[in-house]
């Protein structure tokens, strides 16, 4: 089985345009397993590559690496974005990403087979799970995650690069990318949505709370755990109950 460090050299080749913003996070705590079964979806709405549209699937779990991994067969660059960690098996994860974490381990006998261009269009991968359950559960681990706009290109480096088109390929978009996406719009880049029924419409993107405010980051991370790796995970310790107070982890 491949290590670590050689799957993450897979998704994120050196020669490649956009291995800059792949997410190092969840490759350093991958499971040992990686032998799940992956499906192969239509995206029907993308049958060939078009150097001038970015898409960026928005799934739950690995259904966001199986389309990524379609498009890549169409000469797409699969990029994964996911900032969640894979936590301490002793606590049960708020986001369960393993199915993740094993798709991607699985996926690089596909990616190895390709010979996708440096330059070839991304296409970006997000779990659409990523903020779903409550946060600080006591005796849980916290991965919730977020994406910001420091986490995908700015709309002038992907002008500079030829593409004027994303399609979100998600059943909505979540509040987190439309403060990415509402800059984007805002620069000329048009927005299509397509759900499930396969069929991309453009879409004008709605202002988000706290759009270009210096608070936003700072709000949303406030709610989340953060972990020494840089990416968002942790346990939540339990109360103690016993006379001297304090917490304990289980």
């Amino acid at each position: 089985m491949k290590d670590s460090l050689s799957i993450y050299k897979i998704w994120a080749p050196d020669n490649a345009l956009w291995t800059q913003w792949t997410k190092p996070v969840l490759f350093t705590s991958l499971p040992c397993k990686g032998d799940c079964e992956l499906t192969t979806p239509n995206a029907d709405y993308m049958q060939i590559v078009d150097y001038k549209t970015v898409i960026i699937v928005d799934l739950p779990e690995k259904e966001s690496v199986e389309e990524g991994l379609v498009l890549s067969r169409r000469g797409y660059r699969p990029v994964p974005l996911y900032n969640g960690v894979y936590g301490n098996t002793k606590f049960p994860m708020i986001v369960n990403v393993e199915s993740i974490a094993e798709a991607l381990q699985k996926g690089t006998d596909i990616l190895s087979s390709l010979n996708i261009r440096a330059d070839a269009p991304p296409v970006f991968m997000l779990d659409s799970n990523r903020m779903t359950g409550q946060g600080k559960q006591p005796g849980r681990y916290d991965n919730r995650w977020c994406i910001f706009p420091q986490d995908m290109p700015s709309a002038s480096f992907l002008l500079k690069n030829g593409i004027n088109k994303i399609i979100v390929r998600s059943a909505r978009i979540q509040e987190d990318l439309s403060h990415i996406l509402l800059r984007y719009q805002d620069q000329g880049i048009t927005i299509f949505l397509c759900g499930d029924d396969g069929i991309s419409k453009e879409v004008k993107v709605s202002k988000p709370s706290l759009f270009m405010s210096l608070f936003y980051r700072f709000k949303v991370t406030l709610g989340l755990s953060r972990n020494a790796t840089g990416g968002f995970g942790a346990i939540i310790p339990e109360p103690q109950n016993s006379l001297g107070g304090g917490f304990r982890y289980g």
